[in-house]
């Protein structure tokens, strides 16, 4: 899932170009967020920061909570992104393990954009969230009906199938875990959860 880094914008469910001015409001949003958290990322600090104005801002956000918004689906689907390729994998195994170390591998080379993931979901939009999201859980239901993994409902993925690996990198954004030691360990955990040979499986 690589990108073309001059700037990403999610629309329909696709990572598609937008000016290297936008680009340049939303690194020195992320640059702030890094710096300060959250309440860091005022319009008056986004000005001095990227030495545009106020008016260009708005014009290109509408308002603080629409920078916040966009860069949560960039970040998201820079994510997402890199998973991809593990779709290809031959195996239901190989797939399931090469989708957790991408994003394993992902977030430790963008913890920024991870931490901002993780402290700012409430500024996702859900359907553009899902429909970047749809060629993974697309991959899913197909390996699951064809009886290569665990019959688990769509919702539970996250919360149950990836738990091990969202516990793993909130430790690691607090820097209180060695996720590059962990990442294989990790990965098992994942598989050992949508295993449908694994006692309990339906």
């Amino acid at each position: 899932m690589l990108l073309p880094f001059s700037g990403a914008s999610l629309q329909s469910g696709t990572l598609t170009l937008v000016p290297d001015r936008r680009q340049s409001l939303l690194d020195a949003a992320l640059k702030l967020v890094e710096e300060g958290g959250l309440d860091a990322v005022t319009i008056a600090a986004l000005t001095e920061r990227s030495g545009m104005s106020n008016g260009s801002i708005y014009h290109h956000f509408g308002s603080r909570a629409g920078v916040f918004a966009q860069l949560y689906a960039d970040s998201y689907g820079r994510c997402v992104a890199a998973m991809l390729p593990a779709l290809k994998a031959g195996s239901a195994e190989e797939g399931v393990r090469g989708l957790t170390l991408s994003y394993l591998d992902w977030v430790m080379a963008n913890p920024s954009r991870a931490r901002f993931l993780y402290a700012a979901p409430d500024h996702a939009d859900p359907a553009a969230k899902m429909a970047e999201f749809a060629p993974v859980l697309a991959w899913f239901l197909d390996r699951t009906a064809a009886g290569e993994l665990r019959a688990l409902p769509p919702w539970a993925l996250e919360p149950v199938a990836m738990g091990p690996a969202h516990e793993s990198v909130r430790r690691f954004l607090l820097g209180v875990f060695d996720l590059a030691q962990a990442r294989e360990i990790v990965a098992d955990a994942v598989w050992a959860v949508l295993n449908p040979r694994n006692p309990g499986s339906p």
